[in-house]
Order: structure tokens, then C-alpha cells, then sequence
């Protein structure tokens, strides 16, 4: 039973850093798909986001070197709390612009919210899986990725975290352009004008 824990709270980082990545992937749609460029405090909060899975990440590297000690599990999960209150905060500034009637808010809404707001509520859940792993941190640990599967997925899942990073700096680089900072709410590709 307690090895079953071990590898639960193991696992465990592994849906959290893919539960962002999934979050950054639904961004992208609307972007790339629904072609609703993001302002730059949707920009921010997408760094937060990021920033939030930095810490189950480092937790499942270490855990490919040998066990993960409380220190570090405490360490990691405490950074992604800390990352999801700031980015948390960085939503609901943005619900706040836009609350008062007849402002219609940013760009498109899914379900009824947009997605600063749906940030928010992500935010606020992250904040709290973080929370619970802390919680049971006598249950989780020591972590080692001793089974093949999770040692497989704990070569992935950085790549993955890698790989929205990268495109973020990328889409960013391409809504910003060539200035040192994005002037208001993107209608375009500034990076384009810019060398058109």
C-alpha cells in the first residue's frame, strides 16, 4: 500500500504538469484556431502558468535520480502554489476591467466566461492540488520513478512543459514583434508588420 501511495503522488505531478499543458493547448486554440489574439495580461497569465508546473516538473527530474526527499517535495509543490496565487491574481485583475456592465470583456467566451475568468478558476484549482499534495506529503514520499512506466513519463512530461514553453516565447515573440513591449490589445502578428 504505501509504494502504491509513492507512485500515486508521483503520478499525481505527472496530471498536474499535463492538466497545464492542457490548459496553455486550450489557449492556443482560440489563438491559432479562433484566430482571438491574446492581450498582454493574457500573455502573463499563460507565463504563470508555466511558472505553476515548474514545480511538479523538478519533483519528477529528481525523482529520475533517486528519491525525492519532504524538503523537495515541499519545495516543489510550495512553488506552484506561490505561482498560482500571483497568476491568480493577474486574472482576476483582468475579470475586474471587464465585470461592470456593458463592457463585454476580451475576446470570445467559452461557456459563458472568458477565459481570463476560466484562468482564474484554474488558477484557484491548481492552487489548491498543490495544497493537497502538500497535505499528504507523508503519503507521497519518498518519490522514485521506480516502475518503467513512470520513468518513461518522467523523460516526457518536462519535454512537454519544454515544449508549450517554447511556443509561448515563440507566439509571443510574433504578437510583440520587434519592440520591447506590446502596445495594447494585438489585432495581428506585429512580427510580420514588422519585417513586411
Amino acid at each position: 500500500m504505501t509504494s502504491l501511495s509513492h507512485r500515486l503522488g508521483l503520478w499525481f505531478a505527472h496530471v498536474y504538469v499535463l492538466g497545464i499543458c492542457g490548459t496553455l493547448a486550450g489557449a492556443y486554440f482560440f489563438q491559432f484556431g479562433l484566430w482571438e489574439h491574446p492581450c498582454p495580461m493574457c500573455l502573463l497569465q499563460r507565463m504563470f502558468f508555466l511558472l505553476t508546473a515548474i514545480g511538479p516538473v523538478w519533483i519528477i527530474v529528481r525523482s529520475r535520480t533517486g528519491s525525492v526527499t519532504t524538503r523537495e517535495f515541499a519545495a516543489g509543490w510550495g512553488w506552484s502554489i506561490m505561482a498560482a496565487i500571483l497568476g491568480g491574481m493577474v486574472s482576476a485583475a483582468q475579470v475586474l476591467m471587464h465585470v461592470v456592465p456593458p463592457d463585454p470583456g476580451y475576446a470570445g467566451a467559452l461557456f459563458g466566461l472568458h477565459l481570463y475568468t476560466w484562468a482564474l478558476i484554474t488558477f484557484v484549482a491548481a492552487a489548491f492540488a498543490a495544497a493537497v499534495a502538500l497535505f499528504l506529503t507523508q503519503f507521497a514520499e519518498p518519490l522514485a520513478a521506480a516502475s518503467a512506466g513512470l520513468r518513461t513519463a518522467a523523460r516526457i512530461t518536462p519535454m512537454v512543459l519544454l515544449a508549450f514553453a517554447g511556443t509561448n516565447l515563440v507566439a509571443c515573440f510574433l504578437l510583440q514583434g520587434l519592440h520591447w513591449k506590446m502596445t495594447g490589445d494585438p489585432t495581428g502578428y506585429q512580427f510580420f508588420g514588422d519585417i513586411g
